[in-house]
């Protein structure tokens, strides 16, 4: 029986209309115009969200030092908990502002940002934000939700990205509120570098790190504005449904998700993902796609055999899709590809329109993994999560400047952005810092604390408890009235008791 819909060759050039697009594009329930960047950042990273990661920081912080109190040695950072107490919301931003400020200036260690001996190398910002020891506690305890609650692993429930998904979902559910995008998508694989044993560790050759976590994102195409993406649990956890090829699978979940299907948009994707099939189901659900195709898929055979010298293409149309095969060098394989959305048309050099167009918009998760990148510290883990954490809250901050730019009338740059972001999430932290140092030096000075001579130190007064498991403590000062060990932050308490002995 002969096919209804047959394909036939076109020629250029071809004279075909499409629906036209009329979605409302830019952001939505922004700030006041010209607001500063921690205003966009909020939209984005939001209160609510730095409340989950300071309760559940508290939660594991206490359950861990309950749960380890006797293996917990005199001289583990793990007492400053104690000593400075539990995170605040307030700390929080700073904790996070350290984290961009790390991005920018990078260095080789962690404790190479609180180094005093080499003063070419010093960085006064960060001692003056956290102590070196108070940062590494945060980052060690830093949680996002309650282990108890996720599925062990041998559990038919069990979901390799727990501990990561609330920050998925939230940014996912954020940068749909705050933008519409413009026509032009971009559906692509992105690569978070890491060599962690992982279920969710993936190998692609062709991206720079190889090895890592892969998402499946969906951007602008123009600005690279991440508008959705998944995160890739490995075909036994994230299955392609039976009879479904997987780049099919992805786009559609994406789009859906996304709720961009049936609105006319243009989504742009490499060979991975493009087929016939793809095409025939986002045109069903209103929606354009070009992108390159693989020799492999079906084809019309003409398309498939067909032998083109230098510059020289050729055209096949069924309904609306539109095929082509182009040849641009001599020495150079055939390019094939799909469109739903353009017309046999050449331009510049005699090259198809589809082309140069798919050249232009298929780049849009590569530049916002191109932007992440510039400003990411990227540093090794113990923890993989916590590196997928910390690379999801720099594409929230893309994600904030995009917007900041689009609702500016003089928009700085993005360091400059990032630099005032930086500032803004720290002021109220150092400032505490400021009036607590002023108030101890005070006390300090006018009760006269004296530092015990080269390592020697005594058991705080106040803070240490000898028969309990980890509870002593010692102090480098002692009061120079009694000559009793006491940490300068347990000084106030025993000024009270050192005075009324007198």
């Amino acid at each position: 029986m002969a096919d209804p819909n047959p394909w036939f060759r076109v020629y250029p050039p071809e004279i075909r209309d499409h629906t036209e697009f009329d979605q409302n594009v830019g952001p939505k329930r922004m700030p006041p115009r010209n607001s500063r960047p921690i205003a966009y950042f909020m939209l984005i990273f939001t209160m609510d969200l730095m409340k989950k990661f300071v309760l559940e920081t508290n939660r594991y912080a206490r359950n861990f030092i309950t749960r380890n109190q006797h293996n917990i040695s005199n001289k583990s950072r793990v007492h400053d908990w104690h000593k400075k107490g539990k995170l605040t919301l307030i700390e929080f931003k700073a904790f996070v502002a350290v984290i961009l400020n790390m991005g920018l200036i990078k260095k080789a260690t962690i404790s190479e940002y609180w180094n005093r001996k080499h003063s070419s190398q010093s960085t006064p910002w960060f001692r003056k934000v956290f102590t070196r020891n108070r940062f590494q506690l945060l980052l060690k305890f830093l949680h996002l939700v309650d282990n108890r609650k996720i599925a062990p692993r041998n559990s038919p429930s069990y979901d390799p990205t727990a501990k990561f998904k609330p920050i998925v979902d939230h940014f996912n559910l954020k940068a749909k509120k705050h933008y519409s995008p413009s026509q032009n998508l971009s559906i692509d694989e992105s690569l978070i570098g890491t060599k962690s044993r992982t279920v969710l560790r993936q190998y692609i050759p062709t991206k720079h790190a190889k090895f890592g976590v892969k998402l499946w994102m969906l951007t602008e195409a123009v600005t690279g504005y991440c508008f959705h993406f998944n995160v890739y649990k490995g075909k036994r956890y994230d299955p392609t449904p039976a009879g479904e090829l997987q780049g099919s699978y992805v786009v559609i979940s994406l789009l859906r998700a996304a709720c961009l299907l049936n609105k006319w948009y243009h989504v742009f994707c490499d060979s991975f993902f493009t087929s016939l099939s793809l095409a025939k189901r986002l045109l069903n659900l209103h929606t354009y796609t070009t992108g390159t195709v693989r020799s492999n898929r079906p084809l019309p055979n003409l398309i498939k055999s067909v032998k083109l010298r230098a510059s020289q293409s050729m055209f096949m149309r069924q309904q609306e899709i539109l095929v082509c095969a182009f040849k641009e060098k001599e020495k150079r394989k055939n390019v094939k590809m799909l469109s739903t959305r353009y017309n046999a048309e050449l331009v510049v050099n005699r090259k198809p329109k589809m082309i140069t167009e798919y050249n232009k918009f298929m780049g849009g998760v590569d530049l916002n993994d191109m932007l992440t990148s510039f400003y990411e510290d990227g540093r090794k883990s113990t923890k993989m999560w916590k590196k997928i954490v910390f690379n999801i809250i720099h594409r929230m901050v893309i994600n904030a400047y995009i917007l900041y730019q689009q609702n500016s009338d003089n928009a700085k740059s993005r360091l400059h952005f990032i630099q005032l972001l930086i500032d803004d999430l720290s002021e109220d932290h150092m400032t505490r810092n400021r009036v607590n140092i002023g108030v101890l030096n005070d006390e300090i000075n006018n009760q006269n604390l004296r530092k015990l001579p080269e390592r020697k130190e005594k058991d705080c007064c106040i803070c240490s408890v000898r028969n309990v498991p980890g509870g002593r403590k010692r102090s480098k000062h002692i009061c120079v009235l009694c000559h009793k060990g006491v940490h300068k932050m347990c000084y106030k308490k025993h000024s009270r008791r050192c005075h009324a002995d007198e």
